[in-house]
């Protein structure tokens, strides 16, 4: 059962990475390491920058 458990929580980490789900904790990661004592933006606030960000800098993608 715990390998069964193991391979799902790695099936999941690849299909966040393949869709971008994760960019949030490796924004948190990156803010621990580089802004320490700072608060970082809600989850909310993240994907809201990051919407604006994509808007303003197209790049190849399907939508």
């Amino acid at each position: 059962m715990a390998g069964l458990r193991e391979r799902l929580g790695q099936a999941k980490r690849f299909v966040d990475g393949v869709l971008g789900a994760d960019k949030y904790q490796h924004y948190l990661e990156h803010h621990a390491r580089t802004h320490p004592g700072q608060t970082p933006m809600t989850e909310r606030a993240f994907w809201k920058d990051y919407s604006d960000w994509q808007d303003k800098n197209p790049q190849g993608r399907c939508c």
